[in-house]
């Protein structure tokens, strides 16, 4: 097992929802997480909090995040976790997309993980010593999903993406896996922003709803995100945290 006591691990999106709850497991098992965010005030805020550093960093630019791994690189001489957790979804149908909605979304989703990869890899290579790669993709990379096109198209890379990497450095003893959450309820998606019709029609999504009343909750993610780096037998595949929609 990858013992996650002392490990540097960067979360990107650290600063809320799933990348909030993962900072917050990995720090509870006694690792050193660094909240990477754009949102720079709530970032600081919660890195306050947790007794944590922040990074700000816009993931879709790679000097940035290769920036940002350098800086933690510097602060504890290592890196031994990346979880590539920042995103977006812009819905829209395939004829309100404009060019540049869609841009954004392959620049954060898709290529924001790429260059979180990258920089990583590229650390633990150097090191030597393994690492852990662990990349927030969606239900919406193992199915469609009408009016999400940006977002399964960047969903379905990160997937792909994922498992390429994962055979190139195997030999190295780097493993790198997809987590693929479905509906999660966080300050973008509740009942205040979303409509209460909207979320009904999420509940009835996820079988598993119909006994809990609920959809899921960033820490169910972040629990899924732990597997994936502490089980040093697994790599390469897509761990499906759904509430049993893919199951239909």
């Amino acid at each position: 097992m990858f013992d996650i006591k002392d490990k540097v691990a960067i979360v990107t999106g650290g600063a809320s929802g799933i990348g909030l709850a993962t900072v917050e497991m990995i720090l509870a098992k006694g690792g050193k997480p660094v909240i990477a965010d754009y949102n720079e005030e709530g970032g600081k805020k919660e890195a306050s909090r947790l007794g944590v550093p922040f990074v700000k960093v816009d993931v879709s630019k790679e000097a940035e995040v290769k920036a940002a791994v350098d800086y933690v690189v510097e602060m504890y001489g290592h890196l031994d976790i990346m979880v590539a957790s920042a995103g977006i979804n812009p819905m829209a149908t395939l004829f309100d997309l404009t060019p540049e909605l869609y841009e954004k979304a392959i620049g954060i989703n898709q290529n924001g993980v790429l260059y979180c990869d990258k920089y990583a890899i590229a650390q633990m290579v150097k090191q030597g010593k393994g690492g852990a790669v662990v990349n927030i993709s969606s239900v919406s990379g193992l199915r469609g999903q009408a009016y999400e096109i940006a977002y399964n198209t960047t969903k379905f890379a990160v997937r792909g993406m994922t498992k390429a990497l994962a055979l190139e450095f195997a030999p190295h003893c780097i493993r790198v896996n997809s987590v693929h959450p479905a509906c999660v309820l966080s300050g973008m998606v509740n009942a205040d922003v979303v409509g209460e019709e909207m979320m009904v029609s999420m509940l009835a999504n996820h079988p598993i709803s119909a006994g809990t009343g609920r959809i899921g909750v960033p820490e169910e993610i972040a629990h899924a995100v732990i597997f994936a780096i502490e089980n040093t037998f697994v790599t390469g595949t897509e761990i499906v945290v759904d509430g049993g929609w893919t199951a239909k």
